[in-house]
């Protein structure tokens, strides 16, 4: 048949339909077919790992130790949550750049505190002295993020920045505890709005704050792509720099506030006001889900990371373990939360 020049005609035959692909099911045994097997969603899989450890520990806390679901503490645990979540959501912008951790978030808090409390004593009044202590949070983390940002690595730097604010924070206090001696700001500690900490409603509202940051801004994004690929962000015209400033920023102003809850609470500061810190906020981050080469991470998973980090802690001084069998607990537990991350992505992929 001639067709002419320019004109759309119908073939004389219509085209075959196409063979679909083999179905991919799994053979019953008995020559029947069986439904597909069900995979796990990996953005829903730390959310489920959390629920299940939290409510294995919830059971096994309240079988072996009935102190530990009272009201009173419930609300120990809560208000430890909260100032550990603190710093883990700044943490999880650092793990997000790909700049995996930092090593000082213990000592920037306990700086913060000491802080806090001198200047408490000083007479500027309460809302002045957390600007304050904040603003020292954000030089620490400027500070630390400069010199990664030029290429060294982020653990060597904020593990000899923590060294340096441990000593600056020794020679300040003459290694003794600063007492607050204003009580004006003995309600960022110890109030509790419709019965909620104060600490507890900074968490919910940073963990909003933060999630719509990394989520939703061009500066949050740009710091997750970085993180999920640091070359191919250089190729693509990103500022991989200014991502990995930003997150020290955020991750020391966050460390600060931490301080400060806590200093509020105890009505001091001390150097070692945070024993154990660093290993309980890089917990938090892990067991929530966060990639350790960055990339990929939540806000909300970080915040159930740190509640549950909490859970272990206090149900195990409450048993009257040591500090050592507590720290083992806690690393077995994010080795156990990594590892079925780890596994379940390989099987999706």
């Amino acid at each position: 048949m001639t067709v002419p020049h320019g004109d759309l005609a119908e073939p004389d035959t219509e085209p075959a339909p196409a063979t679909p692909g083999p179905a991919r099911v799994r053979s019953t045994g008995t020559g029947g077919p069986k439904a597909p097997r069900w995979v796990p969603n990996r953005r829903n899989l730390p959310v489920a790992v959390i629920v299940t450890l939290a409510v294995a520990v919830l059971a096994a806390g309240a079988l072996a130790t009935p102190a530990f679901l009272t009201a009173e503490n419930v609300l120990n645990i809560v208000r430890a949550a909260s100032v550990v979540g603190i710093a883990a959501l700044g943490m999880t912008f650092i793990t997000m750049s790909g700049n995996y951790f930092s090593m000082s978030v213990e000592q920037t808090a306990a700086f913060s505190a000491v802080s806090f409390a001198m200047l408490m004593n000083t007479g500027i009044g309460w809302l002045l002295s957390v600007v304050c202590a904040l603003l020292l949070g954000a030089v620490v983390g400027i500070a630390q993020g400069l010199v990664v940002a030029a290429g060294a690595n982020p653990i060597i730097t904020t593990l000899g920045a923590g060294a340096a604010l441990f000593g600056l924070a020794s020679v300040m206090t003459d290694q003794k505890q600063v007492n607050i001696q204003d009580n004006t700001a003995l309600f960022i500690g110890t109030g509790r709005p419709l019965g909620v900490p104060v600490q507890t409603w900074a968490l919910i509202l940073l963990t909003v704050v933060f999630s719509v940051v990394l989520i939703r801004t061009r500066t949050g994004r740009q710091m997750t792509l970085v993180g999920a690929n640091r070359h191919a962000a250089k190729a693509s015209g990103l500022n991989v720099k200014l991502a990995s400033l930003t997150a020290f920023t955020i991750s020391g102003v966050a460390a600060g506030l931490a301080g400060v809850f806590a200093a509020a609470q105890t009505s001091r500061g001390i150097v070692n006001q945070f024993p154990d810190f660093n290993t309980e906020v890089i917990a938090a981050v892990l067991v929530g889900g966060t990639l350790v080469q960055g990339g990929r991470g939540s806000m909300w998973q970080t915040c159930l990371g740190a509640i549950f980090i909490a859970m272990v802690s206090n149900l195990l001084a409450l048993r009257g373990y040591s500090f050592g069998v507590r720290i083992t607990v806690e690393g077995v537990a994010v080795a156990i939360a990594v590892s079925t991350y780890a596994l379940a992505r390989r099987r999706s992929a």
